[in-house]
């Protein structure tokens, strides 16, 4: 019964992962197991995130700071991307969603840092193996939309009524021929935090298989239980797209570096 804690966990990532890039993440058919692990410690700010067996390819074009609407929609290949996920053999286990069109998560402020703007391709499930270490992060300042945050709020049984809130985000890892393993460090200011939510969802879905009420007790057991601090499955995303526009004052400011760089080129040439 991990599939709640994982589409809360899409919704909070997604936000992270596109305030580390600040432009584009796609894939046109990425498919693998992932693992997301270390957040329901003492430490909710720092987990991990690891992508392994992976086949398919990855896109990511990260652009300079500025204010953008991020969005979740088709990529380029066509009208309609998917997503599946399996948590568990049997009943209810794989999840299977449609995208057809752009669905705000977030407007507000995205400063990268460490990722020179650029497009950036990866290629998984080749034979020949390689492994390279990265290093980056970003900070953000925004809103989530309110369909992000009534989704939040049924899938964990909260009240946030304000959508705002500021943070950084800090990861480290390795990318290799066959997987991709992020080590997070987060910090949230105005909300929880996308450890803090993984906790409490993947804590609320601990109750809700077991018939349980939140309890000392209760929390005790989950502690100790198999679930505790991980959920991991499959999953495939086909022609999904994170897109991060920039506002229209942020596409006004660029206008205007491109009219003074071309001013500046002039009176060089002249």
């Amino acid at each position: 019964m991990k599939k709640l804690a994982l589409i809360a966990a899409t919704a909070s990532l997604a936000a992270v992962s596109t305030g580390a890039s600040a432009a584009y993440v796609s894939t046109a058919n990425l498919g693998g197991d992932f693992a997301v692990t270390g957040f329901a410690d003492t430490t909710p700010g720092t987990y991990q995130i690891a992508l392994t067996n992976l086949s398919g390819a990855l896109s990511l074009a990260a652009g300079p700071a500025g204010t953008y609407n991020v969005s979740v929609g088709p990529g380029s290949a066509g009208p309609t991307g998917t997503a599946t996920a399996t948590f568990f053999a049997g009943t209810g286990g794989t999840v299977t969603r449609s995208i057809s069109s752009n669905v705000g998560i977030f407007t507000g402020n995205l400063t990268p840092t460490g990722l020179t703007p650029g497009i950036y391709n990866f290629a998984f499930g080749g034979s020949t193996p390689f492994s390279v270490g990265f290093n980056f992060g970003g900070s953000y300042d925004g809103a989530t939309t309110s369909g992000v945050l009534g989704l939040l709020n049924g899938l964990l049984g909260t009240s946030f009524s304000d959508p705002t809130g500021a943070g950084t985000v800090a990861i480290t890892g390795t990318v290799t021929n066959n997987s991709f393993v992020m080590d997070v460090v987060e910090t949230a200011t105005g909300w929880d935090g996308a450890g803090k939510l993984l906790a409490a969802a993947d804590y609320g879905v601990y109750l809700q298989s077991n018939g349980l009420t939140d309890t000392a007790a209760n929390r005790l057991a989950y502690a100790q239980s198999p679930t505790y601090n991980r959920t991991d499955g499959t999953f495939r995303v086909s022609n999904v797209a994170v897109t991060a526009v920039p506002e229209p004052a942020s596409l006004a400011l660029l206008g205007l570096g491109l009219v003074g760089l071309g001013a500046m080129r002039r009176r060089k040439q002249a």
